[in-house]
């Protein structure tokens, strides 16, 4: 039972009920004092425990947690007041039967208690995420405090949470009073300074109490006021966008950095992917760099003050000399302005800034996601000195990242710092990897030595993927502690923990989860260095494993509106995709029919099948993992329209077309999944998702027709590939797509997964042979169907044709475009100067949490509203846990083999339930009780019971 008090002595006790008798005398008589105050003790102790015994169901047991808006917390600029919470208790079976929403215009009302924005009343619902205030005026800008309660399954209020806030970024043109400005620029001309100086005083006499800043720097920008930089740790801000239809702006508080009286703002710019024309070609370059903000300061009075960009900004040259995304960045730091940013700095013989040119955005709309944030330092493990005299840094591990240098070197010293993934046999470093052959750039950062003592100096307008620096230029000889690499990605949060018994399932997972990070920079990259596109192919397929590590719900609706974007154009007589990303045919593309990549101007033509599925499963995976219903609200439409686009491509339901099963073992000449099969298999999944999610959008004749449409395509895929003999669609990434979708015949389900055994044992040197469409299906299509000892085997083999040979012959710490699990592998990959550093191949990761761990989304309730406990190795391995912070609490599944005897703890957070996979024949206990049979069975399968588990911690046993 949870203590709600506080233990206390008798002499702190005494000294609470002290009485004041009229304020002139002191209880002085000690036996009647000591009596007294004894027996007070007792009584309210006595009505403590009763209190915390009958109530430890009560709704005062029960708080409301982790406010957030438009999923984060305490935002300022978000796009829409979408209001979500938490609730935390120590008890089991806690549901939200209510709510109650109040909103306020300020924290002194907030204070009273005067909701004076909206009140929603009690709500009867469970609903927690994306509450609308329906019915709110809010005003873009204004900051509003809210707080929330709600009613658990007894009809108890809890109490008011404690307060949060938000305000809505401006998206009306009509808001803004500032314009898009920039320098006058000239060929091969540093990057400028921009500064505006402004006094804040107020003719009334009134006091500022908030100050915001509004920003868009394109390419990206950093932001300066009174001298400081507002947020070091973001660079490259803003995200990516389709330029010509809209740019994101950034929103900063910052009310604490103002002065009394004469205040100074200032902006860096870089290229970013704005400017990006040295790569891919001059068209792929949008303009020169250019800035728009808005400050608006709010006084005590009501009133505000509008400072913006415009011809009365001033710029100087900065010492950025060039910046590129690709190619990297230079520094001279003889050229800084010191105090640039200062209002007392002379800069009268700055010039006026100048319109911009170039493409404006049609639009600004706020940033949602997370900026991109200088993360971790790693230091160097070894250095030495290569036989062309050159300095190599080896950090260890592969990522995405900038160097921070600090030295102390003569003025004008000109350091310059190589970065790759790879070493040639003579330990120089082979760039080859890292796409100079398509990018025509070697990834460089150089810093020029202003000479005036220790110089600390960090890139922000671009990054790099690399694990080996070259240095070059310096004076004598280097320290290891000259160079950090720092990565960088976007600064999703952290969800998901994974841990088991088994180092190289251990080291697979660190694996898949480094790579993610150094390929999430505003959107889903393929590497960071040859292309940093945004695959769609890339993206569905590493979306599920994502979700389990990291809350990518944001991210990815950015994504799914960079899709949007691009693909809102009608274009005649265009480049298709048609086979092998090297076969293409021309025809008409309607609007919304989506590219093989968004956002910006490197397309590389319309979707092929197996690509631009995503504009079906992105949406899809957001639902499931995060209850996110608005994706499919949103985009339905596109959805829908990809399914018959397909449709109309199919030949007998059969679809042609694609680019396959890519980058299997020995490279994409051995796929061994015919296309047509893959590209069928995915309008299947596409036409199944439609089908549910206009069920679940009440379009019920959309959902009949596409259940049909569904079952027609299944049948054409069974009756063309299927072997109805040998139980088999013919390889292993083939049968892992038909048990995981669904069209493979449910009496065989086993059978076919035997085959995928099979073919690993006698094909593939008992290993796989899959791309990215099989390599995060076939652990599944094992282990849930009677095969998990074929699937520890084959995941924990060591040796030749095995995951260890990645790192223990190749040296791997990321996955590679093609994995070298043997010699031929490895060859392949180096020879075609394929990246080391693609997480296309990490989908096996979403396996080790759902089935290793056993903690699965249930379909039905989406965003682990129900969650599904079903671990599928525990007769192979000794322990494994997990953990994920669901968007209703953590949940966690935790088991381990003692004595003939399985000890799995789970976590159900309040308002969510579990479907908890038990075993018939076998003892069950459950918090040291006999028997599960008091929780409800809602599916009976042959050997296993799934019972409905309420919240709260429960401790299971299960044993012979």
């Amino acid at each position: 039972m949870e203590q709600r008090y506080k233990s206390v002595t008798i002499f702190e006790f005494q000294e609470k009920f002290k009485t004041d008798d009229d304020g002139k005398r002191y209880l002085s008589e000690t036996k009647k004092a000591k009596f007294s105050l004894l027996k007070a003790f007792y009584i309210v102790s006595c009505v403590l425990t009763l209190v915390c015994f009958f109530g430890c169901h009560s709704g005062h047991h029960t708080t409301v947690v982790r406010l957030r808006c438009q999923d984060k917390v305490n935002p300022e600029g978000v796009e829409q007041a979408l209001l979500s919470w938490q609730i935390a208790s120590a008890a089991q079976d806690v549901r939200q039967t209510a709510w109650e929403v109040e909103i306020f215009s300020s924290e002194r009302n907030l204070k009273k208690g005067d909701a004076d924005v909206w009140k929603s009343g009690k709500q009867i619902s469970d609903r927690q995420l994306d509450v609308v205030p329906s019915g709110a005026v809010l005003t873009a800008g204004e900051l509003y405090w809210w707080r929330v309660r709600i009613w658990d399954e007894a009809d108890e209020a809890s109490e008011w949470s404690a307060p949060a806030s938000f305000s809505l970024g401006p998206q009306d043109a009509a808001y803004w009073q500032a314009k898009w400005i920039t320098a006058e620029w000239t060929d091969g001309c540093p990057m400028p300074y921009f500064r505006k100086v402004f006094d804040i005083s107020a003719a009334s006499g009134a006091k500022p109490v908030r100050a915001v800043v509004y920003l868009s720097g394109l390419g990206c920008g950093d932001l300066f006021l009174n001298g400081k930089q507002v947020d070091e740790t973001r660079i490259i801000d803003p995200a990516q966008t389709d330029y010509e239809k809209y740019a994101f702006y950034n929103t900063f508080n910052v009310t604490a950095l103002l002065k009394s009286k004469e205040n100074c703002i200032g902006v860096m710019l870089g290229d970013g992917w704005y400017n990006q024309g040295l790569v891919w070609g001059p068209a792929f370059a949008y303009g020169k760099p250019m800035l728009f903000l808005q400050m608006e300061i709010t006084y005590d009075d009501g009133s505000k003050k509008i400072i913006g960009t415009d011809e009365s900004w001033k710029w100087f040259a900065g010492p950025v000399l060039k910046s590129n995304l690709y190619a990297g960045e230079t520094y001279d730091a003889g050229k800084v302005v010191d105090g640039w940013a200062d209002a007392a700095v002379d800069c009268s013989h700055w010039q006026d800034a100048v319109p911009a040119t170039g493409v404006i955005p049609a639009a600004l709309k706020p940033q949602i996601i997370e900026p991109v944030r200088l993360q971790r330092e790693i230091t160097p493990v070894a250095l030495w000195q290569n036989p062309d005299g050159k300095w190599v840094f080896d950090f260890g591990v592969n990522v995405a990242a900038v160097p921070r240098i600090t030295v102390s070197q003569p003025k004008g010293t000109h350091l310059r710092m190589c970065m790759g993934e790879y070493l040639n046999d003579d330990r120089t470093v082979n760039y080859g990897t890292t796409g100079v052959f398509a990018t025509g750039v070697i990834q460089t950062d150089e810093y020029i030595c202003a000479g005036n003592g220790t110089e600390t100096w960090t890139p922000r307008f671009t990054y790099h993927g690399f694990r080996y620096l070259e240095l070059s230029g310096m004076s004598g000889v280097p320290d290891p502690s000259w160079i950090k690499a720092v990565t960088v990605y976007t600064d999703v949060p952290a969800i998901g923990r994974f841990e088991c018994s088994e180092p190289q399932i251990n080291r697979l997972h660190e694996m898949a989860v480094r790579t993610m990070l150094s390929n999430i920079h505003g959107i889903p990259t393929d590497c960071p260095h040859r292309e940093r596109c945004g695959w769609l192919g890339d993206a569905h397929t590493v979306a599920p494993f994502e979700n389990c590590n990291y809350d990518m719900n944001n991210f990815w609706m950015k994504y799914l509106d960079d899709i949007k974007s691009s693909a809102d154009v009608f274009l005649e007589n265009t480049l298709h995709q048609k086979l092998y990303n090297s076969e293409f045919y021309f025809a008409d593309k309607a609007p919304g029919i989506p590219f093989m990549i968004a956002p910006g101007r490197r397309l590389c033509g319309v979707a092929s099948p197996d690509w631009g599925t995503a504009v079906v499963q992105l949406p899809w995976f957001t639902y499931l993992y995060y209850g996110n219903a608005r994706a499919l609200e949103v985009h339905y439409p596109e959805m829908k329209q990809w399914v018959d686009h397909i449709a109309a491509l199919a030949d007998g339901h059969i679809v042609p077309y694609g680019l396959g099963d890519w980058c299997p073992p020995g490279g994409n000449q051995t796929i061994d999944c015919p296309i047509p099969l893959s590209s069928t298999a995915f309008h299947y999944y596409d036409a199944s998702i439609v089908a549910q999610v206009a069920a679940i959008l009440d379009k019920k004749d959309d959902a009949a027709y596409y259940r049909h449409l569904k079952e027609q395509i299944g049948k054409a895929l069974t009756d063309k590939f299927y072997d109805s003999t040998n139980k088999t669609f013919g390889s292993q990434t083939a049968d892992a797509m038909a048990l995981d979708f669904g069209f493979a015949p449910v009496a065989d389900r086993k059978a076919v997964s035997d085959a995928i055994v099979r073919n690993i044992e006698e094909k593939y040197n008992h290993f796989f042979h899959t791309g990215i469409f099989g390599m995060g299906r076939i652990g599944q299509a094992l282990s849930r169907n009677g095969n998990s000892e074929a699937a520890w085997k084959t995941f924990t083999k060591k040796g030749e044709n095995s995951f260890e040979w990645m790192w223990t012959n190749a040296d791997a710490t990321t996955l590679w475009e093609i994995l070298p699990i043997h010699e031929e592998s490895k060859a392949v990959c180096l020879k075609g100067n394929s990246s080391l550093n693609h997480p296309m191949l990490g989908g096996y990761d979403t396996w080790f949490y759902e089935d290793i761990a056993g903690i699965r989304p249930e379909v039905s309730c989406p965003g682990y509203k129900i969650i599904r406990f079903e671990p599928t190795l525990t007769g192979q391995l000794e322990w494994a846990k997990a953990s994920i912070s669901t968007p209703y609490g953590k949940t966690e599944s935790d088991w381990s083999k003692k004595n003939g005897k399985l000890m799995w703890k789970i976590t159900v957070p309040p308002n969510a339930s579990g479907w908890v996979a038990l075993p018939v024949r076998k003892k069950i206990k459950v918090n040291e009780e006999e028997t599960a049979d008091q929780y409800p069975v809602v599916e009976n399968r042959e050997d296993v019971l799934i019972r409905r588990f309420p919240s709260g911690f429960f401790n299971i046993s299960i044993e012979e």
